[in-house]
């Protein structure tokens, strides 16, 4: 075999592997999630709102996977039309709820608070001195009934 067959040979397989590379590498880099919307405002449990995704880069066609707190939404989605993705989304559970859109390596998430129309108020399910608490109720009635009590302790002195 001749120096330039040798040569010429180790030229096309660095080639070939460097092409490999490419080809597996650009469509996860290419992929960008945009944005993500919920629509609506003032997100209230058992309502049906919509996410919704812009999408961009080379990898625009690519499945687009929806999640909400780490569950998946969706399954793989062809995003329809090209760069747009939609799901429909029925909260069931009050509180705040991380919403996730990956496309290929790309991901963005947002924060959505859903409160229960009917125990209005803020929603902090770790506390439960707040609406939509572990015992649910206002919290205050421990703090006045201490107030009260050092009030009528001291009105005899």
């Amino acid at each position: 075999m001749s120096i330039l067959s040798r040569r010429l040979g180790a030229g096309v397989a660095s080639l070939a592997a460097a092409a490999s590379i490419a080809v597996f590498a650009a469509p996860n880099a290419a992929a960008t999630v945009d944005s993500i919307t919920v629509s609506g405002s003032n997100h209230e449990i058992n309502k049906e709102y919509t996410l919704s995704a812009k999408l961009s880069g080379a990898g625009i066609g690519l499945l687009v996977y929806w999640s909400v707190d780490g569950e998946d939404l969706s399954g793989p989605k062809v995003p329809m039309p090209i760069g747009q993705s939609s799901y429909p989304w029925k909260p069931t559970k009050a509180g705040k709820h991380l919403i996730t859109c990956s496309q290929g390596g790309s991901t963005k998430t947002i924060e959505v608070t859903v409160v229960d129309p009917s125990n209005p108020g803020p929603v902090d399910p770790g506390n439960p001195g707040t609406p939509g608490g572990e015992n649910g109720g206002t919290g205050s009635a421990g703090g006045l009934g201490g107030l009260l009590g050092g009030l009528t302790g001291s009105a005899g002195k």
